[in-house]
């Protein structure tokens, strides 16, 4: 029976679809994000939220692949104890890290802004209000750091892969 560390390669695989999967559905919410900022019309703004929102179940997919897998992958690599491992449990730290401050970032200020043209997440199928408050709605879209967000995904990802691809400690 092979042990875990012959398919090293095939869970290393896996985990970077993880990845690929993951990052092609919050490209989505990121380029929602940035068109937000030029959009005034609410229902132009609903469509782009629900399009944000449509991609959750994909982004949450990919996430729990790269996450197994390259937990699997730390295991399997033989990374999880010795210095060889430091850059596994910095990989680990930056995620959690990053995912600490995106999540405040980006979703609770698209949770602002659906709040602001009327749309409530818990009432499914609740028609939109007829009326939408412009100057609540301006607020909730100044409120978001959709750069800031973009800086810290595109540089996360770019330290995530210089430790897996270098392992420098």
């Amino acid at each position: 029976m092979p042990n875990i560390s012959s398919f090293h390669p095939w869970i290393v695989f896996v985990h970077i679809i993880g990845v690929f999967v993951f990052l092609l559905a919050h490209g989505v919410s990121v380029g929602v994000m940035l068109r937000l900022r030029r959009e005034r019309d609410p229902a132009a703004i609903r469509a782009l939220l629900d399009l944000s929102s449509g991609t959750m179940v994909v982004m949450s997919v990919g996430f729990l692949i790269w996450f197994i897998a390259g937990v699997l992958a730390g295991f399997s690599g033989n990374y999880w104890t010795g210095r060889a491992g430091w850059w596994l449990w910095a990989s680990l730290a930056i995620a959690i890290v990053v995912v600490g401050l995106m999540t405040p970032l980006g979703r609770f200020y698209l949770d602002r802004v659906r709040a602001a043209v009327g749309i409530d997440p818990k009432a499914k199928g609740q028609p939109a209000p007829a009326t939408v408050d412009a100057a609540a709605l301006e607020a909730a879209i100044m409120s978001g750091r959709p750069f800031l967000l973009t800086a810290v995904g595109v540089g996360s990802v770019v330290v995530l892969a210089w430790l897996m691809m270098f392992k420098p400690f």
